[in-house]
């Protein structure tokens, strides 16, 4: 019998066959992904295919490369929440569970806990085939 995590490892993930449109960003969120954005309802899901360039010395995905997905991810919930008007972090909390490997696909589960005018409050799940690997908690101003 083989070993389930041997044959994660060796398959590669074609998100763009699961219904998964790659997102076209510039900057600093380029350089990162590409995330990746599919409809589910109402709602959006989004998601990176973690790879080597993710990597930390000891073999897994940085831990600054799942934050600043995370603050992405949880951000354009946010935007979407705020009526599609600009929205910026302003404080994001994250508590790492479980370590990604090169290969994984990680998605961002976010739930807008609270809106108001111009604060929202969010919180998100990355996980990664169904199993959490780090939690997120944040605020985002809406910028007039």
């Amino acid at each position: 019998m083989r070993d389930e995590a041997a044959t994660t490892q060796t398959t590669t993930f074609d998100p763009a066959a699961h219904g998964w449109k790659h997102m076209k960003l510039k900057g600093f969120t380029e350089l990162v992904g590409p995330i990746w954005a599919r409809r589910n309802g109402e709602n959006w899901s989004y998601a990176f295919l973690a790879g080597e360039r993710h990597d930390n010395r000891q073999g897994a995905v940085h831990g600054g490369m799942l934050m600043t997905f995370a603050d992405h991810a949880i951000g354009f919930v946010a935007w979407e929440a705020a009526g599609r008007r600009a929205c910026v972090t302003m404080q994001l909390e994250n508590q790492f569970l479980a370590p990604v490997r090169s290969g994984d696909f990680v998605e961002c589960e976010t739930e807008v806990v609270r809106a108001a005018k111009t604060v929202i409050f969010l919180r998100g799940v990355l996980k990664v085939r169904g199993r959490p690997v780090m939690a997120a908690n944040g605020i985002w101003k809406v910028v007039e």
